[in-house]
C-alpha cells in the first residue's frame, strides 16, 4: 500500500515536472537504443557524431555504460553494501564505501540517458577497465583521454567528476562524460525529495541507515559536486 502511495505520487509529481520518473530511472520510453545501451536521441547523435570523428584520428571510443535503470542501480549499490558488510564493515562504513564511486538508487546521473562511461576500443584483453590511471601518463586509454580533453566539448560531453581538489562528492572518473545541453537541464529538473521518498519505499538495503538529512547532505556533496560548467545559470 505504501509502496502504490508513493507511486502514485511520483506519477503526479512527474506530471507537473515533465520528466522527474525519467530523472530516476524508473521509466525509459523516451531513450533510444543505440548498440547495447540506451541513450537520449540527442545525446545519441551527438556520441555518433564523436565517435565517427575520433575513428579518423585512430580513436575508437566505445561504451561501457550508459543508460543505467533504477532497477540495476539498486543491484549495485545492494551487492556493494553486502560484501563491505559481510567483510566485516559496519553499514555506517560501507556506506561511506560504496559512495566512492557508486551512486544512491534514484540518484545517478546514469538514470537519464546522458551520461557514458567509455573506453578505447583498440585496446583488447583488458582487465578492470574503469581505474583511473589507466586514463594517464603510458596508461592504454591515455590516447583517448587526451582526444576528448581536446575534443569532446565539440559535441557538447564534458567529464563530469573531474580531478579537482575542490570538488566534492564521488572521486575522480576520467571515463564518464555528460552530454552537457541535455544534462544540465535534467539535473535543474531533478526533485530531490521525490527521490528520497522513493528511495526509502521500496526499501533499499542500508536505507535504514540513511535518513533525511544524510540524503540531504549527500545530494548537495554528490549528485552537485561536479564539474561546475553543469551548475553555471
Amino acid at each position: 500500500m505504501r509502496l502504490a502511495l508513493i507511486l502514485l505520487l511520483v506519477y503526479q509529481w512527474s506530471i507537473a515536472q515533465g520528466n522527474i520518473v525519467q530523472l530516476m530511472g524508473i521509466e525509459s520510453s523516451h531513450l533510444n537504443k543505440f548498440e547495447a545501451h540506451k541513450l537520449t536521441p540527442k545525446t545519441a547523435a551527438a556520441f555518433h557524431a564523436m565517435q565517427v570523428a575520433a575513428r579518423q584520428e585512430g580513436i575508437d571510443i566505445q561504451l561501457v555504460s550508459a543508460y543505467r535503470s533504477f532497477e540495476r542501480q539498486q543491484y549495485i549499490w545492494e551487492d556493494k553494501f553486502e560484501r563491505y558488510t559481510s567483510e566485516g564493515e559496519s553499514p555506517e562504513k560501507a556506506i561511506a564505501q560504496i559512495l566512492k564511486y557508486s551512486t544512491l538508487p534514484g540518484t545517478s546521473r546514469h538514470h537519464w540517458g546522458t551520461d557514458i562511461d567509455i573506453t578505447d576500443g583498440n585496446v583488447k584483453n583488458e582487465k578492470r577497465l574503469l581505474v583511473p590511471s589507466k586514463f594517464h601518463n603510458n596508461g592504454p586509454f591515455a590516447p583517448l583521454h587526451e582526444w576528448m580533453q581536446i575534443n569532446a566539448h565539440h559535441y557538447g560531453f564534458y567529464l563530469v567528476y573531474t580531478k579537482d581538489n575542490a570538488r566534492t562528492g564521488f572521486s575522480y572518473e576520467p571515463w564518464h562524460y555528460s552530454y552537457l545541453p541535455e544534462a544540465k537541464a535534467y539535473l535543474k529538473g531533478y526533485n530531490s525529495r521525490m527521490a528520497f521518498a522513493y528511495f526509502k519505499s521500496v526499501e533499499v538495503k542500508g536505507s535504514d541507515h540513511i535518513d533525511r538529512d544524510f540524503w540531504d547532505h549527500y545530494y548537495q556533496t554528490f549528485v552537485r559536486g561536479i564539474n561546475t560548467k553543469f551548475l553555471e545559470d
